[in-house]
């Protein structure tokens, strides 16, 4: 790992604080949309409760989109081979987005559409600004790739998602509700965002994590053309728009799969082991919605699939970014710890255990809530250490 640590070095033009800003902002918005539900329950007996639209928007929005964005400012000119532009940009996208969903948060508890409103509007301009940030990077690419196309099409759907989700704002204010417009939104953000997100972003770095060279890509673009048909079938009403789901999920495993049998690094570390305990909650959460189970799919997916996967992700990267700026100028001139060493192992296997044991229970019984909060707090932990040490 310490061999491919320039590969996500973050240059002059993109300061550490940014990803990191944009990380303690996320897992800050996890603790609270953990503890909101396990304080509120019942928030689970209702699809629109306020606690449940609240506690959705904090995990996704905050911590999936959060831990997104920061982790693609050094990320994307690693995939296209060219500098970001503007990395300055950043700063304001934070701010936007840093401020804009506490607002939208408090609206949703508060029954209040104007707060959800002004709240998702600055959500909205702060990741639009990154949409067109990238785009900017993207036409400047010195390299194209499945990966470069994943996350092009997530750019587009950051700036789609919440874009359907203010017509809904504004659609309780002057009362023109649509559900099926509420359906986009949702399709577009579980799918376009975060399915097209973690299956690209994880090809490229479950690879470099565990030192897999030469995989095939074209499985990874077969992968894109499926999910991206089988959300426009899902938003046209379409039976084959799950088909094609299930599909897709059938070649993100087979092409995991294919990067772990020809990995150099054999033993799988906790960050990679997340990853993959994250996607065995795909087919839970795909099976459910087939039975009819909406809440349940969505349970699995956002507190598994989403809680486990960008965990594990921040496990790596972070350890990555700090020793890469605190450490890698002074090798050679004094001791420096191991990247290896950065993490606390036990406080971040415990808390996957328990974000994995309290997502598959919650459904079924939610004080597991708190086993969730639990994890999530010794994930904030883990992170925390790594930043002092």
């Amino acid at each position: 790992m310490t061999g491919r640590a320039p590969s996500l070095t973050p240059t002059p033009a993109v300061p550490l604080s940014l990803p990191l800003g944009f990380f303690a902002a996320g897992t800050a918005f996890l603790l609270w949309g953990l503890l909101l539900l396990a304080i509120h329950p019942e928030a689970l007996q209702a699809v629109r409760h306020p606690v449940l639209l609240a506690s959705s928007h904090l995990l996704f929005l905050g911590f999936g989109v959060g831990v997104l964005v920061g982790a693609l400012h050094p990320l994307v000119p690693v995939v296209l081979e060219s500098p970001l532009p503007r990395p300055a940009l950043g700063y304001p996208t934070l701010a936007l987005w840093g401020a804009g969903l506490p607002l939208q948060t408090l609206g949703f508890l508060q029954a209040d559409p104007r707060w959800v409103a002004l709240g998702g509007g600055l959500v909205l301009l702060g990741l639009l600004l990154f949409a067109g940030h990238l785009a900017l990077a993207f036409r400047r690419a010195s390299r194209w790739s499945p990966v470069a196309t994943a996350l092009a099409w997530v750019s587009f759907y950051l700036a789609l998602t919440p874009l359907l989700g203010m017509l809904q704002a504004l659609t309780l204010r002057y009362g023109f509700y649509d559900p099926e417009r509420m359906a986009w939104h949702v399709l577009a953000g579980l799918v376009g965002v975060f399915l097209l997100s973690i299956l690209g972003v994880g090809h490229k770095l479950v690879s470099m994590f565990t030192l897999s060279h030469g995989t095939d890509e074209g499985v990874l673009g077969l992968l894109l053309w499926v999910l991206n048909l089988g959300l426009l079938g899902l938003a046209l009403g379409q039976p084959m728009g799950l088909g094609l789901l299930a599909l897709g999920l059938v070649l993100a495993f087979y092409d995991t799969w294919r990067i772990l049998r020809q990995r150099v690094k054999r033993a799988l570390d906790v960050g990679v082991r997340h990853y993959l305990a994250g996607l065995a909650f795909l087919p839970l959460s795909l099976g459910a919605l087939l039975a009819g189970e909406p809440l349940r799919a969505g349970l699995w997916f956002g507190l598994g699939f989403l809680g486990l996967v960008v965990s594990g992700m921040l496990y790596k990267i972070v350890p990555f970014l700090v020793w890469t700026q605190r450490y890698a100028p002074r090798v050679g001139l004094e001791p420096v710890p191991a990247l290896k060493d950065m993490l606390p192992e036990r406080a971040a296997d415990a808390a996957g255990l328990l974000l994995g044991l309290g997502a598959l229970l919650t459904p079924f019984w939610p004080p597991a809530l708190w086993v969730c909060a639990a994890g999530g707090l010794l994930c904030a932990y883990a992170l925390e250490e790594v930043l002092r040490s």
